[in-house]
Formats: C-alpha cells, structure tokens, sequence
C-alpha cells in the first residue's frame, strides 16, 4: 500500500480531523467532567450551608451529562463496564430528579 493511499484511509477513519485535536478533546472532556462534579458540590455545599436546602437541579444536569457519556461509550464499546456506569448515572439522576420535583411542589 502506498503512502497516499495510507494517508487518505486515515482521514476517512478520523473524518479529515486532526489526531492532536482529537486528543485535545478528549482530555477536555475528562476535565470537564471533574469541574462539573466539583461545582455541583460547591453549589451544593454553599446552599446547605446558607439556606439548608439541596439544590436538586445541578446534580439532575450533572448525572444525566454522565449517563449520556457512559451510554455513548456502552453503544460504541459494548463494554459491561460503561453499562453499569451508565445504569447507576441514569437512576441518580432519576432520583435527585424526583427529589426536584417534590422540592418544587414544596
């Protein structure tokens, strides 16, 4: 196989993206997940701490961006693993959603 014929499979394969920015991406996201978590605790420490409630809505966004994450790699990996993440993400995020829910009916 020539040289030509190697690079142009490549960029099929990475749909004409660049492999470093690939890379950037996926560390972004890892990073990204870890400011989500630690913002959710913040809020969630400085509301408890204020005015002695929960805020339900940051962990019902925070567990379904998770879920969704988990349920992608699951669908793309078939791996037992991202399943059961995906499993335990989505019925958090059921959870803190009824949660939010009966705090807004008071």
């Amino acid at each position: 196989m020539d040289r030509d014929r190697i690079l142009a499979l490549s960029r099929k394969e990475n749909q004409n993206q660049d492999l470093a920015e690939i890379e950037c991406l996926k560390q972004a996201g890892r990073i990204a997940y870890l400011v989500g978590c630690s913002v959710c605790v913040i809020i969630s420490v400085l509301q408890w701490n204020f005015a002695k409630t929960i805020n339900w809505g940051c962990w019902v966004v925070n567990f379904s961006i998770l879920g969704t994450v988990f349920l992608v790699k699951f669908s793309k990996q078939k791996k037992t693993h991202a399943l059961l993440m995906t499993i335990l993400y989505y019925a958090l995020c059921i959870f803190f959603l009824i949660g939010f829910i009966t705090s807004l009916r008071g």
